[in-house]
């Protein structure tokens, strides 16, 4: 067995059942594609949220339709670092999504078109 699909089957009289253990490593492949993509988008979510809370208006809905003025000085110089690595990180996460979706993922030619 590899990857959770045993190997092909062998008939009765001698053939191999190569349509069924293609559709079983077929859906194998695809559950552990949506496994992968689930967790970095997951990742992705949980840091665009991160970030979200940073710049998010802090303002009740009355104050925002009166016009009032946002808080000054919501992130401190110190906090812009975080935001900024935060942000880099994310283009990481949708980059390797882009990558795993379109399967180049370990492409030589991905690289050399990336330098």
């Amino acid at each position: 067995m590899r990857g959770g699909v045993s190997d092909p089957v062998h008939c009765g009289n001698g053939c191999l059942d190569h349509e069924k253990w293609e559709i079983g490593r077929n859906a194998a492949r695809l559950r552990h594609f949506r496994g992968v993509a689930a967790v970095v988008m997951s990742d992705a979510l949980r840091v665009w949220e991160e970030v979200w809370d940073s710049f998010r208006d802090l303002r009740d809905p009355d104050a925002i339709l009166e016009g009032g003025s946002e808080p000054l000085g919501r992130l401190n110089c110190g906090d812009w670092d975080s935001v900024r690595d935060k942000l880099h990180l994310l283009g990481h996460y949708i980059h390797y999504t882009k990558r795993l979706c379109e399967g180049t993922l370990g492409d030589p030619e991905e690289k050399e078109r990336k330098e």
